[in-house]
């Protein structure tokens, strides 16, 4: 199983909070969130990962080859308009098996990524599996409904009654791709929005409920993820 990071955001809440640590960059108990993502991955049984980093983060490519981790690393420095097109510069090294997607900026359970992990090796038939949960830990959430299958059957605005909202965790088959480009060359911003171009045009889609993340996009987010990890450790 292969993975992909997105990290090419700018990370403007922490910025504008006066942190100049590149996000990727900004620890979480100890550990960068990308080196925790990676290392949640590696111990996932991912074999191979590709990541995506903005231009005005070098360092953070940098920072990543001295990890020294026991699966192939590759980076990619490139400033993109938004997740989706950082996605889509990933492809190259994606496109050609089942992968899973994941922001550097999430932190979950290890055991719950795992379990997503196992789910969608063994679910082939799955186009796009998506994380849920009904813990909201956003100010602009996407929202989306499952039904008693856990099959998705809206998303965004034709889901804005549902509890459920996504997490930054995706597993995705080659089959995307093709829906990708059209929505690159049609103009199309934003991951939510290409998410909900591959349930319209009819690809399989089912979630996997997770019970909680945290998103660390504002300097207070840390210690709210860090007090997260420590509850996981005494449990």
């Amino acid at each position: 199983m292969k993975a992909g990071i997105l990290a090419a955001g700018d990370g403007s809440r922490l910025a504008k909070a006066g942190i100049v640590t590149p996000k990727p960059l900004v620890k979480v108990g100890g550990l960068s969130l990308i080196e925790r993502t990676m290392r949640a991955l590696v111990d996932a049984g991912v074999d191979e990962i590709a990541f995506i980093v903005n231009e005005r983060m070098a360092a953070v490519a940098e920072a990543v080859a001295g990890l020294r981790l026991p699966v192939p690393i590759h980076p990619l420095v490139r400033t993109t308009p938004s997740s989706m097109h950082s996605l889509h510069e990933l492809a190259a090294s994606l496109c050609k098996q089942r992968f899973v997607l994941c922001t550097v900026d999430t932190i979950m359970h290890s055991h719950e990524l795992c379990a997503f992990i196992r789910h969608f090796e063994m679910h082939p038939e799955v186009d796009v599996l998506l994380s849920y949960t009904d813990f909201v830990d956003d100010e602009n959430p996407l929202r989306v409904a499952v039904d008693h299958n856990e099959r998705i059957v809206g998303i965004g605005p034709r889901a804005e009654t549902s509890p459920y909202v996504t997490l930054g965790l995706y597993g995705m088959s080659p089959s995307v791709f093709p829906v990708l480009d059209r929505a690159v060359a049609d103009g199309v911003h934003r991951l939510r929005n290409f998410l909900g171009r591959v349930l319209d045009e009819g690809l399989t889609m089912s979630g996997r409920r997770i019970s909680k993340g945290i998103d660390v996009d504002r300097p207070e987010d840390v210690a709210v993820a860090e007090a997260f990890l420590l509850e996981n450790i005494q449990q």
